[in-house]
């Protein structure tokens, strides 16, 4: 249901923006921890005494249940109608791309969790085991956890390119695209 209003809601804007930090965050940890850093480096022990690894694990899980959730506060409380200055084919593709968001944010976590199931590679935080979706099968994690790598990339292109067009209908075009999302 979409509701005609100004801007976003607080809480989704709130949500939009911890999505963005955690998505942000998650790549980073991914590429700092599977980096095969120099044994007593600055990067290696960063990686060790931050528990990337498990940190990573454990942030996926919450970025699934906060995009579920963000979904359901969309389905519940609508956004803002659509800007009748953008051309029709702009806000097609805006709406293509949302979903290719969308489906990237629970498809990278899903095949993270996947990946680290058929490993198995549960334990987080040497303590807490994190439950399985799938019986062990090292081959099987291999190829999950490469298009999980595959589509995480494809996630931050999209997410990238998402603020690279935000920030050019704000600065360039000078519509409220942007200022809906920020509150103004």
């Amino acid at each position: 249901m979409n509701r005609k209003v100004d801007v976003y809601n607080p809480l989704s804007r709130a949500l939009h923006w911890a999505t963005a930090l955690l998505v942000a965050l998650q790549f980073a940890f991914g590429v700092l921890m599977v980096r095969d850093w120099p044994e007593g480096s600055l990067w290696a022990t960063l990686v060790d005494r931050f528990q990337l690894y498990d940190s990573h694990k454990v942030l996926g899980l919450a970025l699934l249940a906060l995009v579920i959730f963000r979904l359901a506060n969309r389905a519940a409380r609508g956004a803002p109608g659509k800007l009748p200055e953008i051309p029709a084919w702009q806000q097609g593709a805006a709406t293509l791309a949302h979903a290719a968001l969308y489906l990237l944010l629970i498809v990278v976590p899903l095949l993270g969790w996947l990946g680290i199931s058929f490993y198995p590679a549960l334990k987080v935080f040497d303590s807490a085991v994190l439950p399985a979706l799938v019986s062990p099968n090292r081959p099987a994690s291999e190829v999950v956890l490469f298009w999980h790598v595959w589509a995480a990339f494809a996630l931050v292109g999209l997410a990238v390119a998402h603020a690279a067009i935000a920030l050019h209908h704000h600065f360039v075009r000078r519509d409220r695209t942007l200022d809906r999302m920020l509150g103004r």
